[in-house]
């Protein structure tokens, strides 16, 4: 699937039908893991997939969820997160959306989970004795009667103009000047990335050197930090799609205002 028409279309799945994966399925779930993990810098990415979903519904409701619901799925994933610093919290959002795309693009419903309030000893029961660092979790399975890719319920978004600034951060990005670089669609599409209660905290900030600066809105939290891995994701992948492969590489800076400067890439 294009990948701006997969991200205006997906949608979260709360309801999820009690069937278990295939033999198959779960083969080519775990070489899907297997394969990010090995995409992943320095290999330094490690997944946890739990097959009782059940047991871990039961553990977190109450305690963890979606907007403080949890959301009972057949299976969930985690990312063995080492500690709850910045670039830690980046990387979780990152690599869970990466394998979060790869489920559903196989028709699978997701849903992320925040785990951030459990206390440690119950982590640590719940995902092992390297759980204490796990504030983000994916459920999944089959969806019950719901399709991943409605075309209803779509979230209001910043305008283009209001997320893309050139040169200096007062100074929205010209639309012409955007769609004569061939820019405009990636930043129309990549408004509709996901975020913690549509918080939206990225801004962009095109540089005469061909550099695009990310900062992230601080104001809404640290939460924003893995809004910003997801998004950042979603940047590569779309300019994949297009034939150009670049990465973000996380920066260091004064801040703007609330607004802090988070990463940067060439296009």
């Amino acid at each position: 699937m294009v990948m701006t028409n997969f991200l205006q279309k997906r949608r979260t799945v709360r309801e999820f039908a009690p069937t278990k994966l295939s033999k198959l399925e779960m083969e080519w779930l775990r070489d899907t893991l297997d394969k990010i993990e090995g995409e992943s810098k320095d290999n330094d990415v490690s997944f946890a997939l739990y097959e009782d979903g059940q047991s871990v519904a039961k553990n977190l409701d109450g305690k963890a969820g979606y907007g403080g619901v949890m959301i009972k799925a057949p299976y969930y994933i985690a990312l063995r997160a080492k500690s709850h610093e910045k670039e830690e919290l980046i990387r979780t959002g990152y690599y869970l959306e990466k394998v979060n795309t790869a489920l559903i693009e196989k028709n699978f419903g997701t849903c992320w989970l925040t785990t951030i309030q459990v206390n440690k000893d119950l982590k640590r029961a719940v995902f092992g004795e390297d759980g204490e660092f796990v504030d983000y979790i994916i459920g999944f399975g089959k969806p019950e009667e719901q399709d991943v890719f409605s075309e209803d319920r779509v979230s209001p978004r910043f305008s283009v103009r209001e997320l893309v600034f050139k040169n200096h951060l007062d100074t929205p990005a010209d639309l012409t000047e955007l769609e004569n670089y061939g820019l405009f669609d990636l930043f129309s599409s990549i408004r509709f990335a996901p975020s913690h209660i549509n918080a939206q905290p990225w801004r962009f900030l095109l540089k005469d050197d061909g550099n695009v600066v990310l900062y992230m809105d601080k104001s809404k939290g640290v939460k924003s930090y893995v809004d910003i891995g997801v998004v950042m994701y979603y940047f590569e992948a779309m300019l994949e799609s297009t034939g150009t492969h670049k990465t973000w590489s996380l920066i260091e800076g004064a801040d703007v205002g609330n607004l802090e400067p988070v990463a940067t890439i060439s296009i």
